[in-house]
């Protein structure tokens, strides 16, 4: 039923208390008529209630910084950070070879591409190198955040 839809979206707000007593009185109603709606209403009441039974336990902060700092995290992060940049590069570079390499393209296009990424490089390593010298001379680097 279309009004099904309609109040199906509403039964975990029924559930979490979060409706207006307008919509909960409508909700309800629609529940002593409809045992398609009032079955899912139940299974629904039935999960939170098994759900709101887990507990999580918040590890310490001094944990979290161990995982973070441990070799193995360390490993994961920078051969993930490799792997996404150097299919990025290679991407890059090859379709920079076929374009450089086709015929069809125009020598002038060929130079504004050249020009664009040659730029981009240029800044980038800019900011890079601006990056390291800020860094080398922070005096708030040993500060722990």
């Amino acid at each position: 039923m279309k009004d099904c839809e309609k109040y199906k979206k509403l039964l975990m707000g029924l559930i979490d208390n979060e409706l207006t007593p307008e919509e909960a009185s409508e909700l309800n109603d629609h529940l002593t008529r409809c045992s398609s709606c009032r079955d899912e209403y139940e299974q629904l009441r039935d999960t939170a209630s098994k759900i709101s039974n887990i507990s999580f336990i918040q590890p310490h902060e001094k944990e979290l910084r161990k995982l973070w700092k441990s070799p193995y995290s360390r490993f994961t992060r920078n051969s993930g950070l490799f792997l996404v940049f150097t299919g990025w590069i290679s991407l890059i570079l090859y379709g920079l070879y076929e374009f450089f390499m086709s015929k069809s393209e125009a020598t002038f296009s060929k130079i504004s591409i050249a020009a664009i990424f040659i730029g981009f490089a240029v800044l980038l390593a800019s900011v890079i190198r601006d990056r390291i010298i800020a860094y080398k001379s922070d005096p708030y680097k040993e500060i722990e955040k």
